[in-house]
């Protein structure tokens, strides 16, 4: 294994946001890691994505108060009114809940990459949409029963919002996957999740604060502090 090779480091914009990646739509329970570095209490999560030769490993995080330290749990919902709240027990199935593991020594990976900050090297493929229709179509195609990819959201100025998605094109020459990035840029600010029907020759798109009409299909929204796909 290559030696120095740390994680992605993406912030996203608070605990809300983090539950919405690690556990909507989704019943995986994550691992969330829980330290402190610099004097600041950081919850993150450890995921991965097929990118060019092999994965691109994301730490996904968020700075958290001292009050985590109390809790063994992240329990979250989206279903009627999407909902995060710190736990000490799984007892109800209203929630999903995403482990707390509070690490006195994180891995040096995790540190470095806080300390490197270095953008990609290899960057995904950048593809501009013409409208959000087209970014929730390729989200219907990447996505199953059991999972979905997120929609990446980054707030480039007052009216201008960046909705992205990583599309994965396998076996491309010698790269295990093409990475490409389709985006939209749209002037609204997006919701937590963005509700998809085609039907009857139409297609229904509107931002949704929950996922409980069944009828839809559901995108989930993550806003994080820094594009670094773009």
């Amino acid at each position: 294994m290559p030696k120095n090779r740390p994680p992605l480091a993406i912030e996203v914009m608070d605990l809300l946001n983090l539950a919405r990646l690690t556990m909507g739509m989704t019943d995986t329970q994550p691992l969330l890691w829980l330290f402190k570095h610099k004097g600041k209490m950081i919850l993150g999560n450890l995921l991965s994505i097929p990118y060019w030769r092999g994965g691109l490993p994301i730490l996904a995080y968020t700075y958290v108060s001292e009050e985590v330290q109390n809790a063994c749990y992240v329990a979250y919902t989206s279903m009627e009114r999407e909902e995060v709240l710190l736990a000490r027990s799984i007892d109800s199935s209203r929630y999903i809940y995403g482990s707390i593991i509070e690490v006195d020594k994180p891995p040096g990976l995790f540190l470095e990459a806080f300390s490197s900050r270095q953008a990609l090297r290899s960057r995904p493929i950048p593809a501009k949409v013409k409208s959000l229709s087209s970014l929730l179509r390729a989200l219907v195609t990447l996505s199953d029963e059991i999972s979905s990819p997120p929609i990446w959201h980054y707030e480039a100025g007052t009216r201008k919002h960046i909705l992205g998605l990583i599309t994965p094109l396998y076996d491309y020459y010698d790269a295990n996957a093409l990475p490409i990035f389709l985006y939209v840029e749209v002037d609204e600010k997006p919701g937590p999740f963005i509700r998809y029907l085609a039907l009857d020759g139409e297609e229904v798109i509107e931002y949704s604060s929950n996922i409980s009409a069944p009828k839809y299909f559901y995108g989930r929204v993550i806003t994080v502090k820094q594009m670094p796909f773009l």
